[in-house]
């Protein structure tokens, strides 16, 4: 019997270590000139000419020209560059909580939307414009309900503006692909040898019945509660390379993984994500509410869609 586990182990991690490097393969050959692109955006003062000409627009979700500068990047980059920007500027406490609600739901848009329509949903542009679209949404929202004088402690550490240079650009660019694609590589192979393991020996299972009523609530079908955990663990990138393989081999129905994408548009990485908005002073509750129920109101709304067009497309019967 321990001869047998070890072959079927064995076997798991040579099948997870296959489709994990194909994955990592696929996501380095599409994030490279993604990221690289958005850096010369950056550099060549895209961004900030966005954030200038959008101003007026913002000022009805309670933000300024550098609340919309930290959208837009963390919108086209990711919530790192955002916080970043945020060290640049004098935003006050309710302008963070603010932007760190949006860009919670709307963060590096090219790379996860691209991600996102490989792992079962119907259109990249559709996601992109859902997450924008509740962001703003959510944004609004809050500005109506937080008071005024709205107010925290923000550790947040002042710093000056780093050099804009081609150079640093590039140089910066270059470093960051250098630290996240050996990382990347690591914990895509380990995820997808952790997930061969799980299914050849029936043990997803136990992991995904207690959160059988968590799924129900959130509109999700039981068996997304694995991938629902290495979402909100490793955030949307990392988890929809397992995803993918999922749908792939078809483990999940198409209309389970465009739910389960839909809920993730606005609630993942639960863990990382929110504990850097929370080491800056915001609190968990504005971190994690929102975004929770943003995503139940966007399952159960796009489930109320799909019965009503049901319904409007069944045969009326014939009347004798």
């Amino acid at each position: 019997m321990p001869h047998t586990v070890a072959i079927r182990t064995r076997s798991c991690a040579q099948r997870g270590f296959q489709a994990g490097v194909r994955t990592w393969w696929w996501l380095v050959k599409m994030m490279l000139p993604i990221t690289f692109g958005v850096a010369l955006l950056q550099w060549a003062g895209v961004i900030a000419t966005l954030s200038e000409w959008l101003t007026p627009a913002f000022s009805h979700i309670g933000l300024n020209g550098e609340g919309v500068l930290t959208f837009l990047t963390g919108m086209s980059a990711s919530i790192y560059a955002a916080i970043g920007v945020m060290g640049t500027l004098n935003l006050d406490y309710r302008s963070v909580t603010i932007l760190a609600v949006m860009t919670l739901i709307a963060h590096n848009l090219i790379v996860e939307s691209v991600v996102q329509r490989k792992a079962g949903c119907r259109s990249a542009w559709g996601m992109a414009a859902l997450r924008v679209t509740m962001a703003l949404l959510t944004a609004w929202i809050l500005n109506r309900i937080l008071p005024e004088g709205y107010s925290g402690t923000l550790l947040l550490a002042h710093r000056d503006v780093a050099d804009t240079s081609f150079a640093a650009v590039m140089q910066n660019w270059a470093l960051a692909q250098a630290k996240l694609l050996p990382l990347m590589f690591v914990i895509i192979v380990s995820l997808n040898i952790l997930q061969q393991i799980l299914r050849e020996f029936h043990w997803i299972g136990y992991l995904t019945t207690p959160l059988a009523p968590l799924m129900k609530a959130f509109g999700l079908a039981p068996g997304c509660a694995f991938l629902w955990i290495v979402l909100n663990t490793l955030g949307l990138t990392y988890g929809s390379s397992v995803m993918i393989g999922e749908v792939e081999n078809g483990n999940i129905p198409l209309r389970d993984a465009r739910r389960l994408n839909a809920h993730a548009a606005m609630n993942h990485s639960l863990l990382e994500d929110t504990l850097l908005y929370a080491a800056l002073g915001v609190g968990l509750f504005g971190l994690i509410v929102p975004r929770v129920v943003m995503a139940m109101a966007v399952v159960w709304g796009e489930r109320l869609f799909e019965q009503l067009r049901t319904r409007h497309t069944l045969p009326h019967p014939k009347h004798s």
